[in-house]
């Protein structure tokens, strides 16, 4: 007979006798009866739950959780997840969640936290105009370290679906969010480079926690391997993904890869498998914090091959107010409406505009930390002199790639530290103001040290990266929609439209009486004063008092009647048009995107629609309040309208609000496509014609925009969308070179070994 049943009875004594000490002296040290005793595991014997009869509103934490969540915000004013802690001698503490997944269910947080004593809040932060965020507060009555580690834990893997580093805040927080660091992090790798690292010198990684095991990028290619491996050399974190699959197959790897990797360079890819490489953390998570895990899973999720924001500041119903500050809508793809990437782009595109204006456009409502310096020596509207401008951020040679005969493809980014910029006359005409301009705005933004610029680069890397190659995700999200918003102001749009349509011969008189006269009072005279100034100093001329007065009559008269003329074409123009005309012209004003992504303008519709907003401009609309109308109305209601529509935890703002602002408009055209090349030098390097491999450099660079030079053509699997950039091209999922080269191509100088570009000092902390 087996003496097994006999062990194993001899165990479960022991396991009781050992238990049946640890409740005696947990019960011994504890000074009460009231206690639980939780059986976590083989390795964890058990947990020790102190006493939870606590009042949490005569706690420690309940009397100072609101002076900490005001500096918690208060360092932290725009998007930033993480979870807060502050611990107190009375045995209370208040646990932050700020920026929850909204995917992330409130009721979850009952089953973490059912052992203890607790309250919830919810807070509520508001980010630009009426933009908002809500974060989870939670408050326990009395909790030991152990316990903490352990609930935080389980709260890491409910928000961010991996329980890998689970990453806490000191609360009052310690250090605020850096927007701009030293350190640089606009890197320009080439091809070669990755080539020869990756390929030519077999990099070598190992999986933690086994540091004996290496795989090169060509082993996790044959073995079809996924996951996140360390370079054996300190620099590189790779995250090894299966292509044409959805990433709900590997959710464990992505929290991972945005801890340990900082900032993304480039990838690899075969047929079967996709490693992405990033810079193995160097900053610290409040200079460069991780990407988000649902804007990644929402990057994969989507299948619209261009993605887009603007603000829309040429609407019909946007511009000038009353006060003086101009508002617009917000456009945001539908995929990005209350996310934090779509946000994310909304900001930076405010960035755009003011910095490349000097700091002379500001949105009254962000308050966004100012750069050391600016782009050019002046407000580049003033400096080049134009009626209106355009400023683009595009993904127009973001991303390089080119496939090689051995079946694998290399993919580097440009640049790290910003996107390309495009600098355009008209939103009509997608003409370039200049390749100088632009490479030296790119330049500029790149090495800047940006954090945000930098993390828009690192998403849109991703989009392009799970396009390419096949990689979706099909799982819930919860980010909403707002169904109601592309043609809310088509009512105001009609409302002015019938004010003018019937309109009768003497109001138009007094209308145009009324406006030319303040037109003339608030801006006319001053210029024509200044011209007959800079007049009389060219010709050495003094106009009489008399030849002054007569001047200034016939501007003002000229103005009336200009205005008059143009008033009653309108009025004209509009009461021909029949129902289903007049219909169509007021939904192309209120929404004119919409109408053009429907392919439904024609060109007597752009006219009529242009002769409308020709007399807004002339009329100035900041002075529509003679007829009683305040665009202050008109966005108040858009943002009522709105104020519902949002993801869980957040809202993205429904508008901007600035002032001093011109003619300008600007936005995101993110396409999916790639830049294909046939060669691994000579391809095109900067904003703007084409540039030489560059030299080796001992350090990672913040070149100069470069001269143009000639180079190997390359080929663009995909274009920069409507106005993304002064060239176009076709977009498509997966797109391949023609002519593939193979990987013993030479540069034409000499490549820069991985040490000299990426640190290999040791990190702080590796893997768990």
């Amino acid at each position: 007979m087996s003496t097994y049943p006999r062990y194993w009875l001899l165990q479960v004594a022991a396991a009781l006798a050992v238990g049946a000490v640890l409740v005696w002296c947990c019960w011994k040290n504890s000074g009460t009866q009231n206690f639980h005793l939780l059986v976590a595991s083989d390795e964890e014997m058990g947990e020790y739950i102190p006493d939870q009869d606590v009042d949490i509103a005569t706690t420690q934490a309940f009397a100072k959780k609101d002076t900490l969540y005001a500096d918690f915000r208060q360092n932290f004013r725009f998007h930033y997840q993480t979870i807060g802690e502050a611990t107190f001698d009375d045995g209370s503490c208040l646990l932050l969640i700020s920026e929850p997944p909204p995917f992330f269910k409130a009721d979850t947080l009952k089953q973490i936290f059912a052992q203890f004593t607790h309250t919830l809040e919810t807070k509520k932060h508001r980010v630009g105009y009426d933009g908002e965020i809500t974060d989870l507060m939670l408050l326990l009555g009395n909790a030991t370290r152990e316990n903490l580690d352990r609930l935080e834990k389980e709260l890491s893997q409910a928000l961010y679906l991996s329980d890998y580093k689970p990453h806490v805040t000191p609360l009052p927080v310690q250090h605020g969010r850096s927007y701009f660091v030293d350190d640089n992090i606009d890197y320009q790798i080439t091809l070669y480079e990755f080539n020869d690292w990756f390929m030519d010198k077999d990099e070598e990684f190992i999986q933690l926690p086994d540091t004996v095991k290496t795989v090169t990028v060509e082993k996790m290619f044959a073995d079809k391997l996924t996951g996140v491996y360390f370079s054996k050399l300190p620099g590189f974190v790779a995250w090894a993904i299966a292509k044409k699959h959805d990433l709900s197959e590997q959710l464990n790897h992505i929290r991972q890869f945005t801890l340990d990797a900082d900032l993304i360079l480039g990838a690899l890819a075969d047929s079967s498998t996709l490693v992405i490489i990033g810079r193995e953390r160097q900053s610290k998570l409040y200079e460069l914090p991780p990407l988000n895990v649902e804007s990644i899973l929402l990057l994969a999720s989507v299948t619209e091959k261009e993605l887009s924001q603007s603000l829309d500041v040429n609407d019909f119903m946007a511009g000038k107010m009353k006060s003086g500050h101009d508002w617009c809508p917000t456009y945001l793809s539908k995929e990005l409406e209350n996310t934090e990437f779509g946000h994310l782009m909304t900001i930076t595109d405010v960035l755009l505009k003011d910095w490349s204006e000097n700091g002379t456009i500001q949105e009254a409502f962000y308050r966004y930390p100012s750069p050391p310096r600016f782009p050019f020596d002046r407000p580049l509207f003033k400096k080049l002199g134009l009626s209106e401008l355009v400023y683009n951020w595009n993904t127009w040679n973001a991303m390089y790639a080119i496939d090689m005969d051995e079946g694998f493809t290399i993919y580097t980014l440009n640049r790290t530290g910003s996107l390309p910029v495009s600098y355009f006359n008209s939103p009509e005409r997608s003409v370039s103001v200049g390749y100088r301009y632009e490479n030296q705005a790119y330049n500029y933004f790149a090495t800047l040290g940006n954090t945000d610029l930098a993390r828009v680069v690192q998403y849109t890397a991703l989009y392009q990266l799970f396009m390419d190659n096949g990689i979706t995700y099909s799982g819930k999200l919860g980010n909403v929609f707002p169904s109601n918003k592309p043609y809310l102001l088509y009512s105001p749009t009609r409302n002015l439209m019938d004010f003018f349509k019937n309109l009768t011969d003497k109001q138009i008189d007094w209308l145009a009486d009324t406006l030319s006269a303040k037109i003339y009072a608030d801006y006319q005279k001053k210029q024509v004063t200044k011209q007959m100034a800079q007049y009389e100093s060219s010709y050495n001329f003094k106009y009489t008092d008399e030849q002054r007065a007569d001047i200034y009559s016939k501007v003002s008269k000229d103005e009336r009647n200009t205005l008059r003329a143009e008033i009653a074409g309108i009025k004209a123009m509009l009461s021909g048009l029949g129902e289903a005309d007049y219909k169509q012209l007021a939904r192309y004003l209120a929404y004119p995107r919409g109408m053009r992504q429907a392919g439904g303008v024609n060109y007597q519709l752009a006219m009529r629609a242009r002769r409308l907003n020709m007399l807004m401009r002339r009329i100035g609309k900041n002075n529509l309040s003679i007829i009683g109308l305040d665009l202050a109305s008109v966005r108040n209601f858009y943002v009522n309208s709105l104020a519902k529509s949002a993801s869980p935890y957040l809202k993205t703002p429904s508008v901007i609000v600035t002032y001093n602002d011109m003619l300008t408009t600007g936005g995101h055209n993110l396409s999916s496509g790639i830049t294909r090349v046939h060669s691994l030098t000579g391809y095109k390097r900067g904003g703007g014609g084409y540039q030489s491999y560059p030299q080796a450099q001992a350090t990672p660079s913040r070149p100069s925009g470069g001269t143009p030079t000639a180079g190997t053509t390359p080929k663009t699997s995909g274009g920069s969308g409507s106005g993304g950039g002064s060239k176009s091209g076709t977009t498509a999922r997966t797109t391949t070179s023609s002519a593939k080269p193979a990987s013993t191509s030479k540069p034409a100088q000499n490549i820069r070994p991985r040490s000299e570009v990426i640190s290999t000092a040791a990190r702080a902390q590796r893997g768990f």
